[in-house]
């Protein structure tokens, strides 16, 4: 199994450079073909706006998402060809107001998927959700960078998020292309002694084992919460070792027709402290 395709969703503009620099990262670790992708969004109109305000918003909004996918175009394929890597870009107008509608059709034929945490302090044109909405509509794998500080997605080691549930199985084999090049992957069980099955035993050392058969250098361990939750507890773990990437499931569940995460998985996306692939 290798990514042959990865998608790098471009729309959260005020972290271009770092979704970029992912691309290029990954693409050159895999040998992946890069598909950039800027999405101009339908513009929502409100009936209190009136009809005949209707055009002018349309315009406003149309300007303002063309003239930054001018940029995003620009900056992405400079990036591509200096690194001389196999690349597309694409710009769709969107039918919908959603970016993560497109994001999610395009996204599907791809192994791979890069965005960006959506960053409350800054107007976008990206829905607050787009990360929830994309990660557990998607069926693929999702690197998610942070919306700030560091974003540099680095295989020097790798944390994997495991509770011996199906979603840290299928984030585990989605990223084992990542994985087998690591240096380093710890497989993380937090607070393993509540568990009454892991007692007297390491917990996540059958899945280091199975691990190690793809070739992958792993190692597992118990981490403790010390009165945090789980997500906080393995930010903590991530930066105490100086991750480059977690690896974890995506937990959520649909509530009339939209995608909420859970608490351990909003907190994560909320503080991270690096790079985190996800899969639902």
């Amino acid at each position: 199994m290798s990514y042959k395709t990865i998608l790098v969703s471009l729309n959260e503009v005020g972290r271009l450079s770092e979704l970029v620099t992912a691309a290029v990262t990954l693409a050159r670790e895999t040998g992946a073909h890069v598909s950039g992708l800027y999405v101009v969004p339908a513009v929502q109109v409100y009936p209190s706006v009136g009809f005949e305000a209707a055009p002018q918003v349309f315009e406003g909004n149309r300007s303002f998402f063309k003239d930054n996918g001018a940029r995003v175009k620009q900056a992405f394929e400079e990036a591509m060809r200096r690194e001389g890597l196999s690349y597309d870009f694409h710009q769709i107008d969107a039918r919908t107001p959603v970016i993560a509608d497109e994001v999610v059709a395009s996204g599907r034929v791809a192994d791979l998927v890069i965005v960006s945490a959506t960053n409350p302090e800054e107007i976008t044109g990206v829905e607050r959700d787009f990360v929830e909405q994309t990660v557990m509509a998607l069926g693929r794998p999702v690197i998610v960078l942070p919306y700030k500080g560091n974003a540099t997605v680095s295989l020097n080691e790798v944390i994997i998020g495991w509770d011996g549930g199906r979603e840290a199985a299928r984030a585990t084999f989605d990223a084992l292309p990542l994985l087998k090049k690591a240096a380093k992957v710890r497989v993380v069980r937090i607070d393993p002694q509540k568990d009454p099955s892991l007692r007297g035993s390491v917990a996540g050392a059958d899945l280091a084992e199975a691990l190690s058969r793809h070739g992958v250098k792993a190692e597992a361990q118990g981490y403790p919460t010390d009165g945090q939750d789980e997500g906080q507890a393995l930010m903590r773990c991530a930066a105490d070792s100086g991750a480059g990437l977690i690896v974890m499931g995506a937990y959520g569940h649909s509530r009339l027709a939209e995608f909420i995460f859970g608490g351990a998985t909003r907190f994560v996306l909320n503080r991270l402290v690096c790079p985190v692939l996800m899969s639902h």
